[in-house]
């Protein structure tokens, strides 16, 4: 199968070395990217021959869609791709949120879109507790103050990180709130949200700490089924420093599953 991607920053970069060193079934068509110069310095890194496409003809060419482009590309991006009838892995989970009307397009022209796992874990059981009832369910977000520092939130509120000598709580409210306050720093707290009860009653603390050096994501669930907590300690990537490693094998991942004789977890 084609594969496309949207967005060639670090997360694009991480799924096209995936892709390139081999990924059984898929193969790497192209990518598009807002700046063809800074695109071509990664390709040049990576040794490899990728086109760059603009957005239409990319789709056209491709059988599945790679969104990892900032969240306000991703309602354009999610358009044409239900249009062309072409499935959209993405790892917008605030672009979801802001675009929950896409569903029904989506439903109309028989397509999907796919919200990879990102930075979180237990997304399955978040689901499993969903058909059920779910009482509460609370994410705490903590990161080192350089992964937080370029977020319209804190500039907007002249929130000082610099010089931070100990954590900081720096935003308390729902998961809707969050996103976008911090549209690329907790799309994960969008997917937790999306999978539970809804990002509007799901409780968010993002806190900034200067003794850490990875960022990490704590969420605790009550429900009639379970109570459970799980926590994740995500390392930065290199270029990246608000986006977890992990995100991009979370695509790799999402991937393999598509054509996977064995579907694990739900």
């Amino acid at each position: 199968m084609k594969v496309g991607i949207v967005g060639f920053g670090s997360i694009g970069t991480e799924v096209a070395k995936a892709l390139i060193a081999g990924v059984e079934n898929f193969s790497l068509i192209g990518v598009v990217s807002r700046s063809k110069e800074n695109a071509q310095k990664r390709i040049s890194q990576l040794k490899h021959n990728i086109e760059i496409f603009d957005l239409d003809t990319l789709i056209k060419k491709s059988d599945i869609i790679i969104d990892c482009a900032p969240k306000e590309a991703f309602k354009d991006i999610a358009v044409k791709c239900i249009k062309s009838k072409k499935t959209l892995i993405t790892v917008s989970g605030a672009g979801i949120l802001e675009n929950l009307d896409l569903e029904i397009m989506a439903r109309k022209h028989n397509t999907q879109i796919i919200l990879a796992t990102g930075a979180i874990l237990g997304l399955d059981a978040l689901r499993a507790a969903s058909e059920g009832i779910i009482h509460s369910v609370k994410m705490v977000t903590r990161k080192p103050p350089n992964a937080l520092s370029s977020a319209p939130y804190v500039i907007k509120n002249k929130i000082e990180l610099n010089d931070l000598s100990e954590e900081k709580l720096i935003f308390k409210g729902s998961a809707t709130e969050g996103a976008k306050a911090f549209p690329a720093n907790v799309n994960v707290a969008a997917a937790v949200g999306l999978a539970g009860i809804g990002a509007d009653k799901t409780e968010l603390e993002i806190w900034a700490d200067p003794n850490l050096t990875r960022n990490t994501h704590k969420v605790i669930v009550d429900s009639n089924s379970a109570m459970f907590e799980m926590s994740i300690q995500n390392v930065q990537s290199p270029d990246n420093p608000g986006t977890g490693k992990i995100t991009g094998l979370s695509v790799i991942a999402c991937l393999r599953g598509l054509t996977s004789p064995f579907k694990i977890g739900t």
